[in-house]
């Protein structure tokens, strides 16, 4: 089966043969020859495995905070948080749909179509939760929920791309995103840019999502260290972003949830500001509320200098 890579020296879209994974191979567009590892694809495939029928004694407290910051005139993130929870039959369950969204800096109307992209996946993926109650629970599985996080991100692709070419002073707008569907301690994720997961789990963060930037590329290929990547120029140039193309492949996630961990889903805004281990500190040291993580997080990006907007939704389980 032939793997999606893009080339690093023009970004365009490859297929490559698994065969010739770990070889040299040339760019169909610009000629140029690059190396695809097996152990830089990010994507996990989906399961059927079905969701657990309750989450036991898990709780989720969920909230989120954004920020214009420092030296932005507007605030081009957008965020959604729907939390539904409920008890019968001396069952606990736990469902949570988090979606951020971050409009792309420079370009006009990057605050509309972060909008349009977060309206548009949470107006798709709403159902999951509200027809909750009346699903039935052994039917519903990891692959199911990834296709359906897969579709809205790609209906919103196609959402925006439209309402780009309506108006010409959104030309050019787009969003990257990550969406993430908890079900009873199951976690599911699909991802389109640098918005960041992170999970917080036996005192140590761990990010699970992988950047789709340029230079992040530039890593995983070996031409590039972290230590250099961080202070290149072209550090938060996507390979992938809602509405820019009109094929769209997100990346998908998944990971189980244990009482004590932390899971938070944030825009560039925040990993350009504070590192990990200041990340990881606030987290060990979290008082018991999702809502002042959120907020010292925000804080410290913006105390950091506040150069971008930035927004970070924190899920404490419990």
């Amino acid at each position: 089966m032939p793997v999606r890579a893009h080339c690093p020296h023009c970004i365009a879209p490859c297929q490559v043969a698994e065969e010739h994974l770990g070889r040299p191979v040339r760019c169909h567009k610009c000629g140029q020859t690059f190396t695809v590892h097996p152990t830089t694809l990010v994507s996990k495939p989906p399961t059927t495995e079905p969701i657990p029928t309750s989450a036991g004694t898990l709780r989720l407290d969920v909230a989120g905070i954004s920020s214009i910051g420092r030296e932005r005139g507007r605030n081009e993130d957008s965020f959604l948080v729907q939390h539904l929870m409920w008890s019968d039959l001396n069952q606990n369950h736990q469902l949570a749909l988090v979606i951020v969204a971050d409009g792309m800096g420079g370009h006009a109307g990057g605050d509309q179509a972060a909008r349009l992209a977060l309206r548009t996946i949470g107006a798709i993926l709403a159902p999951l939760l509200t027809n909750a109650l009346s699903a039935q629970q052994s039917k519903v599985t990891r692959a199911g929920l990834t296709n359906s996080i897969d579709a809205a991100i790609k209906e919103a692709n196609r959402v925006v791309q439209q309402a780009a070419a309506a108006e010409r002073r959104f030309k050019g707008m787009g969003a990257t995103a990550a969406v993430v569907v908890i079900w009873n301690g199951r976690v599911v994720i699909g991802h389109v840019g640098d918005c960041r997961v992170y999970h917080f789990h036996a005192a140590k963060v761990k990010q699970l999502t992988r950047d789709q930037t340029l230079v992040n590329r530039m890593v995983e290929l070996g031409k590039l260290t972290p230590q250099e990547a961080a202070k290149n120029p072209a550090k938060n140039e996507v390979l992938q972003a809602i509405g820019i193309r009109t094929t769209i492949e997100p990346a998908h996630y998944k990971l189980n949830l244990v009482a004590g961990d932390w899971l938070l889903v944030t825009c560039d805004g925040l990993h350009g500001q504070v590192d990990d281990h200041t990340i990881q500190e606030t987290l060990r040291r979290a008082p018991p509320s999702a809502f002042l993580v959120a907020n010292r997080l925000v804080d410290l990006a913006d105390q950091s200098g506040g150069i971008d907007n930035c927004t970070v939704v924190a899920v404490r389980c419990w």
